[in-house]
C-alpha cells in the first residue's frame, strides 16, 4: 500500500525534466484516463491504489505549495486548485486526496524551525495529512502534554509521512478550572508515534482512507504545539522563518480553498455525464428522446452559466488571498472572517449543479454502474465537511458586516 520515500524521491528526480515548464494540469493529465478508470476500484477498496499515489507524487501535487526555499514549486494557489479540480473530474476520491494533501505544505513554516527541518529533511515531496478537529483532551505534563485517544477523518493517511492533529489542552490561564477550559492546539505527529485503524465506511468519498488515529501516551513538547489562534492570525512560532507569500497567509484559511475545487470538479464531471446521457436516453413509456427535452435543455444551460461564474468567483477569491500573503500586509480580522465565510458558498452552488443535473437525469442515474451517482454523492459529501458548513458561513458573514465578532454558539 505505502509509496516508499526512496521511490518516491528516485521517480520525482525522473520527472522534473519532463515536467519542466508544464502547470500542475499538464502534468498530471497523462495519468487521468488510467485514473478514472480506477474509480470503480478506488471505492470498493476505500482507500486510494498506490499507483494513483504515485502518479499524485511524480506530477508534483505534494511540493505544489512548498516554499520555494525548502525546494518547492511554489506555485499560484489558483494553478493548484485547477489541478485539483480536473484530477477530481476523473476520480473523485483521488482529488479530494490530492486536495487535501497537498494543501499541507503552508503550515509547516508556521511551527518552530526545529519541526520544519524534521518535516522537510527529505525534501518537499514528503507527504503531508491531517487530522484537524480536535477531539481528543490532552493532560499537561511537565514541559508538555501528554496524549492519548483517537482522532477522525485522517484522509490519505496510509500515504503520509507527518499528520497535523487537532487537540485540547487545558488553560493553564484558568487556575480555578483549567480542565474546564480548552484551548484548540495544533501539532505535527510522525508516523511512527500513532497507530492507524480502518474505520471509513462512507456513503461519499468511499475512496479516500479517511482513516482513525489512534494516540497512546504520546509525549508532545510545549514547544511543537501551536494554538489555532496562532495559525489563524500569524503569529506562531515559525512566523517570518520562511520567506514565501505563502507562510504569510493564515492555514486555517488556506486549508479550506481546496473543497470548493473537488465540489467544482464533481459539477464538471456531472455536466459530461448529463450531455451524454441526454443524447441516447429515451424515456422508458413514450420513447421520447431525451436530447430534444426542453427541461434538460434548460438544466444544462443554467448549470453551465452557474460553473461559468463560479470559476470566475473562485479565481478572485483565491487571488485575493494570494495578494495578501505577496503583499506583506497583515491579514485584518474582519478579512479573515470574511474571506473564511465565502468558500463554502462556492462549494454549496456547485452541489446545487449537481442537484439540477440528477434530477433530471432519470432513474437510472443512480445505479451503480452510472458515473453521475459518484459525482453526486462525493459532491454532496463536500458539501457536509464542516469548512463547507453555508449555514454557518453565511452568519459569520452577516455578522462580520454589522460590525460583531462570531459568538461561542458559532
Amino acid at each position: 500500500m505505502s509509496v516508499q520515500l526512496s521511490d518516491r524521491l528516485s521517480q520525482r528526480h525522473e520527472d522534473v525534466e519532463r515536467y519542466q515548464g508544464k502547470t500542475l494540469s499538464e502534468r498530471i493529465a497523462p495519468y487521468l484516463e488510467e485514473i478514472a478508470s480506477r474509480a470503480t476500484d478506488t471505492e470498493a477498496a476505500r482507500n486510494l491504489p498506490a499507483a494513483n499515489m504515485r502518479h499524485i507524487i511524480n506530477a508534483g501535487f505534494m511540493r505544489a505549495l512548498a516554499p520555494k526555499a525548502v525546494g518547492g514549486d511554489e506555485v499560484d494557489l489558483s494553478e493548484f486548485h485547477d489541478a485539483v479540480r480536473t484530477l477530481t473530474k476523473a476520480c473523485p476520491s483521488t482529488g479530494w486526496v490530492a486536495g487535501v494533501l497537498g494543501i499541507h505544505p503552508p503550515a509547516v513554516p508556521h511551527f518552530n524551525p526545529e519541526v520544519q527541518k524534521e518535516i522537510w529533511a527529505h525534501g518537499p515531496d514528503v507527504v503531508l495529512g491531517s487530522s484537524g478537529s480536535p477531539l481528543i483532551k490532552a493532560k499537561p505534563t511537565d514541559g508538555g502534554i501528554i496524549v492519548s485517544g483517537r482522532n477522525r477523518w485522517s484522509s490519505g493517511c496510509d500515504y503520509a509521512e507527518w499528520i497535523l492533529i487537532g487537540i485540547k489542552v487545558p488553560d493553564a490561564s484558568d487556575p480555578h478550572y483549567p480542565e474546564r477550559n480548552y484551548v484548540d492546539h495544533m501539532f505535527f505527529a510522525h508516523r511512527s508515534q500513532y497507530e492507524i485503524e480502518d474505520t471509513w465506511y462512507s456513503t461519499g468519498m468511499r475512496g479516500t482512507g479517511s482513516k482513525d488515529l489512534i494516540f497512546d501516551d504520546l509525549f508532545v513538547p510545549l514547544e511543537r504545539l501551536e494554538t489555532s489562534a496562532a495559525l489563524n492570525f500569524n503569529y506562531a512560532h515559525g512566523a517570518g522563518t520562511v520567506d514565501s507569500w505563502l507562510c504569510r497567509m493564515p492555514f486555517p484559511l488556506v486549508f479550506v480553498t481546496f473543497l470548493p475545487a473537488i465540489a467544482l470538479g464533481c459539477a464538471d464531471g456531472m455536466v459530461e455525464q448529463f450531455v451524454t446521457r441526454q443524447r441516447s436516453r429515451k424515456h422508458a413509456y413514450t420513447h421520447a428522446k431525451g436530447i430534444l427535452n426542453p427541461a434538460g435543455h434548460m438544466r444544462l444551460a443554467e448549470s453551465i452559466h452557474e460553473l461559468e461564474s463560479l470559476t470566475v468567483y473562485y479565481k478572485h477569491l483565491l487571488d485575493t488571498l494570494q495578494e495578501h500573503g505577496e503583499s506583506r500586509a497583515p491579514l485584518t480580522q474582519e478579512k479573515f472572517f470574511e474571506l473564511q465565510s465565502k468558500w463554502p458558498f462556492i462549494t454549496d452552488r456547485a452541489v446545487a449543479v449537481l442537484d439540477r443535473l440528477f434530477k433530471g437525469a432519470g432513474s437510472s442515474a443512480i445505479a451503480d454502474f452510472n458515473k453521475m451517482q459518484r459525482y453526486w454523492r462525493d459532491g454532496t459529501t463536500v458539501r457536509l465537511h464542516t469548512g463547507s458548513d453555508y449555514d454557518l458561513s453565511l452568519q459569520h458573514h452577516g455578522r462580520n458586516m454589522l460590525g460583531l465578532m462570531p459568538t461561542p454558539d458559532l
